[in-house]
């Protein structure tokens, strides 16, 4: 008999159960990952790394960062890679079905797809400067202040994340920064939040923009929300038209490693452009030219769809 048998699918329960089966999943999944991951960090940290969580603030300190990482993996782990296939086994029994991560690649459409990516590096980062001249009204400066100070902290600790001149540094930041995240990522928000939504609002351009606007605020960095957003639209349209997670999958790996890199090369002094004005265009026709170009891929890529079902 096999394995799948003893489980209860909740392939036909209603939405709400579905969405709390996630939830619930998530939330084991993130204590269990926690206890386990600290448990397997005292070979390496020492039994004080129970007691140091008060310390991690100093960004300065090297076996910080380090742990910092390592949690980093942890968390990847436990919000978003063992929830996604655990539900999507018990949806059906078939985790790689239902993910579509057994459908045909089709080179074609990724190809078409990474150039939709690198076409609208240009667009995206003008979205980040729109984003960063947000302003709140008056009565709401507490809230913009706080938002403001949360930005700052998230980007000391990115910062300090990707702060490394040494080639196994950068193979480890791209292995957490752009291969765990891009995977994980692309499994909860494409492969399951995304076909939730689709099934309880039967609207995929709904499913889509929810989707994406969720997994933009799940960062938590109120000041790049619209290009993160923007960037989960890409995606998500990308996994209906292929009807393949990998095509995501590989397309978020290949847009967190191009900054990944970007940062790794202005460390070692090999360019002058920081990570934050990496790829940006100050010139208007360079904007409207990337815009104008996504927009025709993605017209080319919806042409040559293949059907998702």
């Amino acid at each position: 008999m096999k394995l799948s048998n003893f489980f209860p699918y909740i392939q036909h329960k209603p939405f709400y159960l579905k969405v709390l089966i996630l939830l619930l999943l998530i939330a084991s999944f993130l204590v269990v990952t926690m206890v386990f991951g600290l448990i397997a960090a005292i070979p390496f940290y020492g039994i004080e790394v129970l007691t140091r969580f008060s310390e991690l603030g100093n960004l300065n300190d090297p076996e910080t960062i380090s742990l910092l990482k390592y949690f980093q993996v942890v968390n990847q782990l436990g919000v978003f890679v063992l929830p996604s296939l655990v539900f999507a086994f018990l949806y059906n029994g078939k985790a790689g079905s239902y993910l579509k991560l057994n459908s045909i690649f089709n080179p074609g459409l990724f190809i078409l797809s990474l150039l939709v990516i690198v076409a609208s590096i240009p667009a995206i980062n003008y979205l980040v400067e729109l984003n960063e001249m947000m302003k709140l009204p008056s009565f709401l400066s507490g809230i913009e202040n706080w938002m403001r100070e949360s930005e700052e902290q998230t980007k000391e600790l990115t910062d300090a994340f990707l702060a490394s001149k040494s080639v196994q540094g950068y193979m480890v930041n791209m292995l957490i920064i752009a291969v765990l995240a891009g995977i994980g990522e692309e499994l909860l928000f494409r492969g399951v939040v995304l076909r939730l939504i689709l099934e309880g609002s039967k609207n995929i351009h709904i499913a889509i923009f929810v989707s994406a606007f969720l997994f933009s605020a799940l960062h938590l960095q109120f000041y790049g929300f619209l290009p993160r957003m923007m960037i989960g639209v890409i995606f998500g349209y990308v996994y209906y038209w292929s009807a393949n997670l990998w095509i995501p999958i590989i397309l978020h790996i290949v847009f967190n490693g191009i900054s990944v890199t970007a940062a790794y090369l202005y460390e070692i002094g090999k360019i002058s452009t920081d990570l934050d004005s990496f790829g940006t265009a100050e010139d208007a026709y360079i904007i409207l030219l990337s815009f104008v170009i996504s927009v025709g891929l993605l017209f080319l890529l919806y042409r040559r769809r293949l059907s998702y079902t």
